[in-house]
């Protein structure tokens, strides 16, 4: 059996671990060069959760600031991009709760197929009468929260619970009520788009 105290750490990793120790021993530079690499990504994965512009810009310069704050608690075990990724949504989520506005964000990222209306019940080629946003914005918030992060930002049901601090079934169950909530009232509103055209 082999010692994994023998395999070298690979030159990247090894790099990402010296830039961590050195913003989180305030090293000016160095601080600069994360929030540098990381900025954008930030500001994407903000805007992605949170609605209003101005509200994603200030979780993204809260992030940014959680991110260095924390450098001292990176490990290896995962790309410095991902372990970001995980601090930005905490703070994004803590910044929307705090706001009490309508946050939830999912641009193209989910149609009718998605919540899993099926072929049948909606007419060949029709799209939401509605947008996504709205019919969205007809969940309570925690429901809203966990279908961003399941099918924007791609976490796993035990990573979304991680992160919200909520057992894993307790997540499960809100996906699947999101869904049928969704699925519920995009699929009545089809069919009523549908029976307003016949009479056309």
């Amino acid at each position: 059996m082999h010692s994994v105290s023998n395999i070298p750490v690979d030159g990247a990793v090894a790099a990402d671990l010296s830039l961590m120790r050195r913003v989180a021993g305030g090293d000016k530079h160095a601080q600069r060069v994360l929030a540098h690499r990381l900025a954008a990504r930030v500001k994407r994965i903000s805007r992605r959760l949170l609605r209003n512009g101005a509200d994603a810009e200030d979780a993204s310069q809260l992030a940014l600031i959680e991110i260095l704050r924390s450098a001292g608690t990176y490990k290896d075990i995962s790309s410095i991009e991902r372990w970001a990724d995980r601090i930005t949504v905490r703070t994004s989520l803590r910044h929307a709760r705090e706001q009490r506005r309508k946050p939830w964000h999912f641009g193209g990222f989910i149609d009718a197929e998605t919540v899993g209306v099926a072929p049948e019940e909606t007419p060949s080629g029709q799209s939401t009468p509605r947008s996504v946003e709205e019919y969205l914005d007809e969940l309570p918030a925690a429901r809203r929260e966990v279908l961003v992060m399941k099918h924007t930002l791609g976490y796993t049901t035990e990573e979304i619970a991680e992160l919200t601090q909520n057992p894993v079934g307790t997540i499960k169950d809100r996906l699947v009520a999101a869904r049928k909530q969704l699925r519920k009232v995009i699929t009545r509103d089809m069919r009523l788009g549908a029976h307003g055209q016949e009479k056309k």
